[in-house]
């Protein structure tokens, strides 16, 4: 076989390693964005937002959706208006480890408060306050 096929044999098969990996990753995140129902839900003081906690079954994706769990948070939130337009989410900050089970996410004084390994996150919402 001559070296310049050789070269692009070994490309083509170092992109499909690189990209079946990040195909995966996108089709279980997209699929849980999608299905996931909400675990518990906030409402503000104001009653004009609510904060969504969310707990996503990987499992139920299989061997892709576990192994995928492993590097992924065990819930996201998301904040919506009362009209249901999505205001934020948690769900595509890939380095935050959120959870919901054990505390439940919360309005202080127009900021939605939500748990995370490192302490609690939120955003200040204005229009929610």
């Amino acid at each position: 076989m001559p070296r310049r096929t050789l070269y692009k044999a070994f490309a083509i098969l170092m992109a499909i390693l690189a990209l079946a990996p990040t195909t995966a990753w996108l089709y279980v995140k997209l699929t849980l964005s999608r299905t996931t129902m909400p675990y518990h839900s906030v409402w503000s003081d104001t009653g004009a937002c609510r904060i969504d906690a969310y707990i996503p079954n990987y499992a139920s994706l299989g061997v892709p959706g576990r192994l995928i769990q492993l590097f992924s948070s065990e819930a996201f939130f998301r904040v919506y208006r009362q009209d249901d337009a999505l205001l934020k989410s948690s769900e595509w900050l890939l380095w935050q480890r959120e959870f919901a089970e054990d505390e439940a996410a919360k309005w202080i004084y127009g900021h939605a408060i939500y748990p995370t390994g490192d302490g609690y996150r939120g955003w200040t919402l204005p229009e929610c306050g």
